[in-house]
């Protein structure tokens, strides 16, 4: 029993409560609404793995009204069930930061919730969709299925489902946002995790009257300094998404629930296990293969005008900067940390070289 007990205290990381506190309060400033297991993740994201216990008392002291609240928040769940780990993946795009040139795209597995990407951009195109699906289907394998809404950016993602996987069946589900159950609960904890710190941001420099979203060299400098911070806070996201405990799930992490998924049912012959475990699991080259012996080439794949009305517009700055322009922009923003002063300094810029 003692060496049980020496070997559970080894799984833990040494450290000082006030060490502790540095580091929850750092990443609390970042994602202000996370609760104790989504935080204790962002910690393993860190190397730093610490008692459950700890992170709700720490994060007690540093927010105790916003820790009472979760205390009292449940979420309504319906019914669901998938049969095995990428039978059914849900994409999606949020538009919440769509004013100023934003969107963020995801897909999620709906039998274990590991998020399979999520990406912030600033378009609403058929190929940027298509382009984080590939990505994610390099790393996760080809899901058997996928569920979006009626958006013309999911158009390309359908016609390589049903190219790759048809044989007959329908291989892309469509239907209304609200009823893409996964990823709207998704959705939720993105923008109350990541997005609504930007979101609420954003305003507070209409108001200082330092950005207006119809002004194209704002809205560009605005796109070059704060897409790559929402795209890091994003990558912790989902690391911690599919590393944190799920109470609903005997306390296993989405990680944890795939791949064992997957372990557990190599005989069953499905497509989505096969396409993992099988003599041909799915890579970039072999999804050009399988499109080439239709006679199509990835970068070839386009949407139709139809399709392209459907799809939400991002409005876009009309402004063209040579790669030598960015390049010096980039280096002229070099040793400026504050988020706020690489804005402004970004906007100067712009406007001298304009």
């Amino acid at each position: 029993m003692m060496s049980l007990n020496t070997s559970a205290r080894n799984r833990f990381t040494t450290i000082s409560d006030p060490d502790l506190e540095e580091h929850v309060r750092r990443l609390h400033n970042q994602f202000p609404r996370s609760g104790s297991e989504m935080m204790r993740a962002y910690l393993h994201a860190e190397g730093i793995v610490v008692q459950r216990r700890r992170v709700r008392e720490t994060l007690k002291q540093i927010d105790p009204a916003a820790a009472a609240q979760r205390w009292g928040q449940t979420v309504a769940r319906r019914t669901y069930y998938v049969p095995f780990p990428n039978s059914l993946w849900h994409i999606d795009g949020h538009m919440r930061l769509i004013r100023w040139g934003l969107v963020t795209h995801a897909g999620i597995d709906g039998n274990s919730r590991l998020v399979t990407f999520i990406n912030c951009g600033t378009d609403n195109t058929a190929l940027t969709v298509l382009t984080h699906f590939v990505r994610a289907t390099c790393r996760y394998g080809l899901p058997s299925r996928v569920r979006s809404d009626h958006g013309g950016e999911n158009t390309l993602v359908a016609l390589l489902m049903n190219l790759l996987q048809g044989n007959g069946e329908v291989r892309h589900i469509t239907g209304q946002s609200v009823h893409n159950q996964r990823i709207e609960r998704l959705w939720r904890d993105v923008f109350q995790q990541v997005v609504h710190y930007f979101y609420t941001l954003f305003y507070s420099f209409e108001d200082e009257q330092i950005l207006n979203p119809e002004d194209d060299i704002q809205k560009m400098a605005l796109q070059i300094v704060f897409k790559p911070e929402i795209q890091k806070r994003l990558d912790l996201f989902r690391h911690a998404w599919n590393n944190h405990r799920l109470r609903t799930a005997n306390n296993r992490t989405p990680t944890h629930i795939w791949m064992e998924g997957m372990l557990a049912n190599r005989e069953q012959h499905s497509t989505a296990i096969d396409n993992v475990f099988g003599n041909d699991p799915y890579s970039q080259e072999n999804i050009e293969n399988g499109l080439a012996r239709h006679g199509i080439r990835l970068d070839q794949l386009q949407a139709n005008n139809d399709d392209l009305e459907r799809a939400v517009i991002v409005p876009q700055p009309h402004i063209i900067l040579s790669s030598e322009q960015q390049q010096d922009l980039q280096n002229a923003m070099t040793g400026t940390t504050d988020l706020k002063d690489r804005y402004l300094l970004c906007v100067r810029q712009i406007q001298n070289m304009l």
